[in-house]
């Protein structure tokens, strides 16, 4: 797997640099295409993961939905990167702060089930001392 990420990142680079001197927009395109690429090739990992998690979350009796939170909250920062480095890459880093100023507010949003979670369990600890 690690091969074939390596491979289509050169292969993206090396299309891009040719590219570039003569087509800027199609050369960002190549690019934006290449990354997607890399993004779609890991995903079923992420069935691994989503499996493991729930794995974890019967052993310790958490719910399903503070893990499907936490998995949204790490989805959501991967997207956010994903978006802001494509935007630096065609040249436009207002837009790129723009979209990771709404990346963190998401991200906020998305963490405040998991803190009222983490809340809830500090203080039934608490009152059993």
């Amino acid at each position: 797997m690690i091969v074939k990420l390596a491979v289509i990142g050169i292969i993206t680079v090396v299309c891009s640099l040719i590219v570039r001197s003569e087509r800027q927009d199609v050369a960002i395109l190549i690019g934006v295409v290449g990354g997607t690429a890399i993004v779609l090739s890991v995903l079923e990992y992420f069935t691994d993961v989503i499996s493991v998690m729930s794995e974890i979350a019967d052993k310790t009796g958490l719910g399903n939905e503070l893990i499907t939170y936490l998995l949204k909250i790490v989805g959501a920062g991967y997207v956010i990167e994903f978006a802001c480095d494509t935007a630096e890459e065609a040249k436009m880093p207002a837009l790129a702060n723009k979209i990771a100023f709404g990346g963190k507010v998401v991200i906020f949003c998305l963490m405040i089930p998991v803190i009222k979670e983490l809340l809830d369990v500090v203080v039934s600890l608490l009152s059993y001392s």
